[in-house]
């Protein structure tokens, strides 16, 4: 117990703020301008063309509304030419990515823009606008469609119907939904289709209707400027296997744990029910309205994971399982149910609990991969719906089932199927993989290596996922078929108070939910964002880094994340391992430079490699789906500065750009030190942000983590003797109402 350390706190007498003026700069285009112009002028005659051509079957043809895309040169981003469109009646509905977008404008403005074109054309006026156009052309056809739905009506054999749905272009005015919806439920009618719910409304008031149209239809859609993207809808179950095998040991609660000092987490799931004595960790079952429930099978094991950790190595000591965590059921997921309904009701079970707890598990996926280029519906619900309420949902990575045709893991993670499935590319949700524990006869998966079942990365435009992994069932194959070997990281509760091994991503999530939550009651103010940084700060690689080069190590965070969670590490520091803790904000406008101090014990140590130094830099940016892959509106951008003799700072070049990617939502890094000096180090924050036309300010939370390699010196004591750093056990933040 004299190893457990409390943190230490960065105050802000530590941190020096200093002012930043962004600034840029745009290149010349060498072209020819009359012929520049004229190509622009011929983008705007295909748009009148089309517009003309399909005004009948337009919904917004009564608004007096045109919509085309916009593609901008190499090199240019729609984020800084927002002039450009503005002074020539462009409004811009949607970014696709940095140098693609969709605008509207009106009738008139349209016809105005067209004499401007023109006059460039003919004299060059207006020059220095038009040259940032590369392209104009219209937004129609199959480009709406998801990847999925263009192969399976187009390249595959088309079924008599799909069941889809139709996004609307985003950031319209109300008054141009309310004839748009008129018009898109009326075709729907036309053509034999049946709207399956009343139109319904993301988190950016964007408008969505869920249909089911005969397939032959489709291009009505496809060429209906009012509808920006055609999903097929996505349906979320959880399920469990039939070949578990059972345990006939019964298991016990320990008793002497006050329940009413335990953490809480939400589990939405197929609802729970623990048996006696387990009950007592279920605070309130709930269920959204018009549902029947599941059966609670499912959400009985997952909130097992989520109350009772290392449940296989407590019973192969005794019977006795020691609880976590408590739960509050909130029992949504009923069958197969359609991506619209499962988003209200996670958005409900949000507005009731918010209160009571922040961390919300969700095991439950589509059934096919993502397309990576366009944020899910769900997953970009899941991030508002965390910005909104200052929650943190803890996402299973999803399930596939190549293992049943596939002979290797590598043939597994050479397949597209194999990526992960949404809500898993929500970029602010902790999302978390599957790792075999053990060796077993007949898996395709070995000791410490990704389950065969379980999905990899990467995410949303190539960002890493999953963020970490947990030990969780493999699948055996033999001559009796398909079966979960027990083992210590296999076991979950059922209802009948048995324990039975079962295997899923379903229950590595929960497994992290609960790891989180401990954190999280360790933290100051219960701050869930500094305990999910503390979470991935001090996870443990399942790979040797320093012999990886960067595509190596992206391959590695694609399976693994940032690895398996030490929630002793996140708790406590020790006399050898001194972590810093800071929260914070940061805009475009100001930089910050935190001070920790390096002992000059551990820089009197002799010999190679004898100290390393570990900085987590977590950000909560802003999202906006309709900004395509350009959807995190900020981040943060840490480096480390050493200090030198002569009182210089200098900088600490890093090994690896893993872990540090641009418009990620963490910066992380670590680097060993053979020689260096006692005294101020730095960590320099930076805020880079787009589509911030206030200057927001942008939540942070900061770890940094000073360890000696050897594992000896006491470097703790000689921190604390300092007196600059506030221990972090002992720590109130005030709070503003």
């Amino acid at each position: 117990m004299n190893d457990k350390k409390p943190h230490f706190w960065i105050p802000d007498e530590e941190v020096e703020r200093v002012s930043k003026k962004p600034t840029g700069r745009t290149t010349p285009r060498d072209i020819v301008y009359s012929e520049h112009g004229a190509k622009l002028s011929h983008g705007l005659q295909l748009v009148k063309q089309a517009v003309e051509e399909l005004k009948e079957d337009d919904s917004l043809h009564d608004a007096g509304l045109y919509v085309f895309k916009v593609e901008l040169p190499e090199g240019e981003k729609i984020q800084h030419q927002s002039d450009l469109f503005s002074k020539n009646g462009m409004y811009v509905n949607a970014v696709k990515d940095e140098r693609h977008a969709i605008v509207s404008t009106t009738k008139h403005q349209f016809q105005i823009l067209r004499n401007r074109v023109a006059a460039y054309t003919a004299n060059g006026t207006n020059k220095t606008q038009f040259d940032y156009i590369e392209s104009i052309a219209p937004y129609i056809g199959t480009e709406k469609n998801s990847g999925e739905l263009r192969k399976k009506v187009y390249i595959d054999r088309p079924p008599e119907t799909v069941d889809i749905q139709l996004m609307f272009i985003p950031n319209l005015q109300s008054k141009d939904y309310a004839i748009a919806i008129e018009k898109v439920k009326e075709k729907i009618h036309i053509v034999q289709g049946q709207i399956q719910q009343d139109p319904y409304y993301l988190s950016d008031r964007t408008p969505v209707i869920r249909a089911v149209v005969p397939s032959s239809t489709l291009s009505r859609f496809e060429n209906d400027s009012a509808i920006y993207r055609i999903e097929e809808t996505r349906f979320f179950s959880v399920g469990v296997d039939d070949f578990l095998m059972n345990i006939p040991s019964s298991a016990q609660m320990d008793d002497e744990i006050d329940l009413e000092n335990l953490p809480i987490v939400v589990v939405l799931d197929s609802g729970i029910n623990f048996p006696s004595p387990f009950d007592q960790l279920v605070i309130e079952h709930w269920m959204p309205p018009l549902s029947p429930g599941g059966d609670r099978d499912h959400g009985t094991r997952v909130a097992s994971r989520v109350s009772f950790a290392h449940m296989g190595q407590q019973l192969a000591l005794s019977h006795c399982i020691t609880p976590r965590a408590r739960v509050i059921d909130c029992n949504i997921l009923d069958g197969s149910v359609p991506e619209n309904i499962i988003i209200q009701r996670i958005q409900k079970a949000v507005e009731a609990y918010h209160g009571v707890s922040k961390i919300y598990n969700l095991s439950a996926n589509a059934s096919l991969p993502i397309e990576g280029d366009e944020m899910s519906i769900i997953g970009f619900e899941l991030d508002a719906l965390q910005l909104k309420y200052g929650v943190q949902f803890v996402v299973s990575a999803g399930n596939h089932e190549l293992w049943k045709t596939e002979t290797s893991i590598d043939d597994i993670l050479d397949d597209d199927d194999s990526r992960i499935a949404p809500p898993a590319d929500s970029m602010l949700s902790i999302v978390v993989g599957a790792v075999t524990s053990e060796d077993h006869v007949g898996s395709l998966s070995g000791k410490n290596i990704i389950a065969p079942y379980s999905r990899r990365g990467p995410g949303f435009a190539g960002f890493s996922k999953p963020d970490m992994c947990a030990y969780g069932g493999t699948i055996s194959l033999d001559g009796a078929g398909a079966h979960v070997p027990a083992d210590m990281a296999s076991l979950v509760l059922t209802t009948n108070a048995t324990v039975e091994p079962d295997a899923g991503t379903s229950f590595t999530a929960p497994t992290v939910a609960g790891d989180l939550a401990e954190i999280c009651n360790n933290t100051p103010n219960n701050d869930i964002l500094l305990a999910k940084a503390l979470l991935y700060h001090n996870a443990k690689p399942l790979w040797e880094s320093d012999e990886m080069e960067n595509e190596e190590l992206a391959f590695a965070h694609n399976l693994y994340g940032r690895g398996i969670a030490s929630v002793e590490d996140s708790k406590f520091s020790s006399p050898s391992r001194v972590t810093f803790l800071r929260t914070g904000s940061l805009n475009r406008l100001t930089k910050e430079r935190v001070k920790i101090y390096m002992p000059e014990v551990l820089a009197a140590q002799v010999g190679r490699n004898v100290a390393r130094v570990t900085v987590t830099c977590l950000t909560l940016p802003p999202v906006d789906r309709t900004k395509g892959s350009e959807y995190l509106g900020a981040f943060i951008r840490a480096s480390l500065k050493k200090s030198h003799p002569d009182g210089r700072l200098l900088p600490v070049a890093q090994d690896y750009s893993e872990g540090r990617r641009k418009w990620d939502v963490c910066c992380q890094f670590t680097k060993t030190f053979t020689s260096f000096n006692s005294g101020d180090w730095q960590i320099w924050l930076e805020l880079f942000s787009r589509w911030d036309e206030e200057n927001l300010d942008v939540p942070y939370a900061l770890v940094a983590t000073i360890e000696d390699v050897s594992g000896t010196l006491d470097v703790y004591s000689e921190i604390q003797a300092q007196n600059r750093y506030q221990l972090a056990n002992t720590l109130r933040i005030k709070i503003d109402a």
